[in-house]
């Protein structure tokens, strides 16, 4: 487990494989004494920025998962049973969400991945307050769309 002092251990589950289609779980083991994010985020692509990727994070508070647009600007919030998607992948509705147990928080995804995305990938996650204090992007995995 990756350690970012910050928050805490920060992970993501599974941190390779391939596929067209995957849960991912990004999960905070929070430190002692460590203030709480706001955000938990997921950037899938092959380099670590956010523009044309698959892009997702979730918002702790609300439990509500998003999808950050094509730019890397600005994002699509989940609401009801709609899915969400840009160019790279689709954020389905059926299961996004947010779970705490104990100093645990677990962010989860169910992605779909569009056809012209395919290839290696990195996988990074990235955890953040409501002031903007970040993690930063942390290499996290691999995985190969298909």
């Amino acid at each position: 487990m990756q350690k970012l002092p910050l928050f805490g251990g920060l992970t993501v589950t599974p941190d390779e494989g391939s596929g067209k289609t995957q849960v991912f779980t990004v999960r905070l083991e929070q430190a002692a004494n460590r203030p709480e994010p706001t955000f938990l985020g997921l950037l899938i692509n092959d380099r670590d920025t956010g523009a044309e990727a698959c892009y997702l994070f979730a918002h702790l508070t609300t439990g509500r998962p998003r999808l950050v647009n094509d730019s890397g600007s600005g994002a699509k919030e989940v609401v009801a049973q709609e899915a969400v998607a840009n160019q790279q992948c689709e954020l389905r509705p059926d299961g996004p969400s947010v779970a705490r147990q104990g100093q645990t928080v677990e962010a989860r995804f169910p992605v779909v991945f569009k056809p012209g995305f395919a290839g290696p990938k990195k996988l990074f996650v990235v955890a953040e307050d409501g002031a903007g204090t970040s993690t930063g992007i942390q290499m996290a995995g691999n995985y190969v769309v298909q």
